[in-house]
């Protein structure tokens, strides 16, 4: 896309709080993470700057001498007393006579006095670092507070009503659980926000609307999210199913997405007169292979012969998607490199009816091998003895073997995950292809989730038209589905057979 229609993208940039919501889910693990660490953070930084501090209490009575003063007089005097008082405490000569009881030039404290509301009861307060210091500081004072009250309080008692006691605990907080917790908090929510801001910015394609406004390919299908683990049991063992149409667990949503998009690829192959379809994508991990394999069984299904290449010769998937990983075949390495005869190569899968060309390890040479003549024999021989065959090759953004058979094939089929790649970078890809001559059939919208709240798919799972919903849960797979006359069985007629 050029530059104006890049602005216009960014101009009408949508919302999607569905896929904000789905990656938040993804991503959780990074939210608790950043708010675990932000809490345990600020909760060593409050511990190391925390200073305890440790109160004692005494409690006087005032009261006036000689027994002449009354209720009224002692209440009055009482507070009168509270700031001479505290001025005493906290004198020069009062901390030189602690001080001195503590055996130390001086010690870090405070020591105040208040008088208890509407009582002639006077209350002195110390405090300091540990209970062992506050406690010996209040000793300290009182051993020494009459000398220096009998010089400047005339006429008035202090008598010790309540004893002090060695404090057990700090009269002061941290606040460090409290401050932790407001940081995970705090984080967690920066975190979400960024997530989300990141899902808005990304110019990618995120729902089907934008596949024809972003993209410079028509969209062939819509392929919905479907669960790989199928039960609790597959959640607990880690188990991750293959995603393949003749697998009866599969939603009929699924399946019928497959049929659409067989429909429409037969069709361009019969108006173009084509054989060979390559399936390519620009990343890993966008579900290429998948639909590789199932729209080759989609095909067995309506055709007489369906050849399944895998070609990814750096990362080949399809022998793991099928069941092959733990058998022994000869790898199309192997046949292109001339160490293997076709015949030895090509394995018949019995059970699914289609015929297969599989990989087994990566290779670094796989650029050599692809426009190797033997590469070039294969597709070519495939393509005069087969109805279709159907080529898995790598991303594009990996290398350019995908490029190079861009040559052997007479169209490519390009798969776009969800909100993955950027739509720039895809466009690119279709330049790409478009260059080498290429038939582009389009693109294959793979793994979409609802993007808004309002999305309502008419053939969700378990919904009206769902897998065990209401309209074939009594004809569903069990009955007229792949059980009985589906895939794996080509003996009898159905309603495919006879389009």
């Amino acid at each position: 896309m050029d530059e104006n229609n890049e602005m216009h993208s960014v101009e009408n940039r949508s919302i999607h709080p569905m896929l904000m919501l789905w990656e938040l889910v993804r991503k959780l693990w990074v939210v608790i993470l950043v708010a675990v660490i932000a809490a345990s953070c600020t909760y060593v930084a409050c511990s190391a700057v925390y200073s305890p501090e440790y109160c004692t209490k005494t409690t006087f009575v005032v009261s006036v001498r000689d027994g002449a003063g009354s209720v009224y007089s002692n209440l009055n005097a009482a507070q009168s007393l509270a700031d001479a008082f505290s001025q005493i405490l906290n004198s020069d000569s009062m901390r030189k006579f602690v001080s001195e009881e503590l055996g130390t030039e001086n010690f870090n404290g405070s020591i105040s006095a208040e008088v208890i509301e509407e009582t002639n009861l006077l209350e002195m307060v110390v405090v300091a670092g540990s209970p062992r210091e506050a406690f010996l500081i209040t000793k300290a004072v009182l051993a020494n507070y009459e000398e220096l009250a009998d010089t400047i309080l005339d006429n008035i008692a202090l008598d010790i009503l309540q004893s002090p006691t060695v404090p057990v605990a700090p009269t002061n907080s941290s606040g460090a659980v409290r401050y932790a917790k407001l940081a995970a908090l705090g984080s967690a929510a920066a975190v979400i926000a960024w997530l989300c801001i990141r899902v808005y910015l990304r110019d990618t394609v995120k729902s089907v609307e934008e596949v024809e406004e972003k993209l410079d390919a028509k969209l062939l299908a819509t392929i919905y999210h479907e669960r790989k683990r199928k039960s609790v049991k597959d959640y607990f063992d880690r188990k991750k199913r293959s995603i393949l149409i003749s697998d009866p667990t599969t939603s009929f949503s699924f399946v019928e997405t497959y049929k659409k998009l067989r429909t429409r690829v037969d069709y361009h192959m019969r108006k173009e007169n084509c054989k060979t379809i390559m399936i390519t994508s620009v990343h890993e991990n966008e579900g290429k292979s998948t639909v590789a394999v199932n729209l080759a069984l989609a095909m067995n299904h309506k055709k007489k012969s369906v050849l399944l290449i895998d070609a990814d010769m750096k990362k080949p998937a399809i022998h793991k998607i099928l069941g092959y990983k733990n058998k022994k075949y000869h790898s199309i390495v192997e046949l292109v490199t001339g160490k293997a005869t076709l015949a030895q190569t090509l394995i018949t899968d019995k059970e699914r009816h289609i015929g297969l060309i599989l990989g087994e390890n990566g290779t670094d040479k796989s650029t050599e091998y692809i426009s190797s003549p033997n590469m070039k024999s294969l597709v070519e021989q495939a393509g005069k003895n087969v109805d279709v065959v159907i080529i898995d090759t790598p991303p594009m953004a990996v290398s350019t073997d995908a490029e190079c058979l861009c040559d052997l094939v007479d169209a490519a089929i390009l798969v776009v995950r969800q909100d993955q790649t950027p739509a720039r970078i895809i466009n690119d890809a279709v330049d790409a292809i478009n260059a080498m001559d290429t038939n582009l059939m389009g693109c294959v919208f793979n793994n979409v989730r609802a993007a808004d709240f309002s999305d309502n798919y008419s053939y969700g799972s378990g919904g009206k038209y769902g897998y065990g919903g209401r309209h074939y849960g009594k004809y569903g797979y069990s009955k007229y589905g792949y059980g009985k006359y589906g895939y794996g069985r080509r003996e009898k007629k159905t309603e495919d057979n006879r389009e």
